[in-house]
């Protein structure tokens, strides 16, 4: 029983090797869903639910049973019943693009993990995402930013100034939103920046 990609939520903290050996054993005792060792989550059921809606014809097994619902399911108002793990075979056609963009998507939308047994590869789609943000900061994302704090300060001094109150006050609180925001993005990526200068120095110290 072959897959090429196995979705799950948690145990989250996994290496290729544990990975494998986690999902091999699974597969060795019958690979039946409901009795995977990965824990039950309502973010595997929503993102099996979204995966068959938008490629229907897929070939996933998961112990995930999707409500059947006709409303959209940015509408849903319950949660998505909790199910363990999704396996997937690709096609071998050219379905396989659109199928790795949602399974990915999808993924990074509901902070999954991706194992994929034939590269023995573990992948969070949402941290690479984070990563690549995070290292593509500089200047791009800086100069969004301070714009983002700049209009930030401009509304918040307009509210300050306004006559009207109740009008003023959301606009200091807006723009004091925005500024924070600017102001914990510099922090951050500035702290990730030293951090990614500091592994680069101590690896070519090595």
């Amino acid at each position: 029983m072959a897959f090429d990609l196995v979705v799950w939520s948690s145990p989250r903290d996994l290496d290729p090797d544990a990975a494998g050996a986690l999902v091999r054993r699974w597969l060795d005792e019958g690979g039946d869903p409901a009795a995977s060792p990965f824990e039950a989550s309502s973010d595997i059921g929503w993102f099996v639910r979204e995966l068959r809606n938008d490629l229907p014809d897929i070939d996933v097994v998961s112990d995930a049973v999707p409500t059947a619902s006709s409303r959209p399911v940015w509408l849903a108002t319950d949660p998505e019943p909790a199910a363990r793990v999704a396996a997937i075979r690709l096609a071998r056609d050219g379905r396989v693009r659109d199928e790795l963009e949602s399974i990915f998507g999808l993924a990074t939308k509901y902070d999954l993990i991706v194992y994929e047994p034939g590269r023995h590869r573990v992948t969070r789609p949402s941290q690479v995402m984070a990563d690549h943000a995070s290292a593509t900061f500089w200047p791009r994302g800086a100069i969004q930013a301070g714009v983002a704090g700049a209009v930030g300060l401009v509304l918040a001094a307009a509210g300050w100034l306004l006559p009207i109150p109740i009008v003023g006050w959301i606009l200091i609180l807006v723009g004091g939103f925005l500024f924070a925001m600017a102001v914990l993005t510099f922090v951050h990526e500035g702290r990730a920046s030293m951090a990614r200068r500091r592994d680069r120095k101590n690896g070519g110290g090595t």
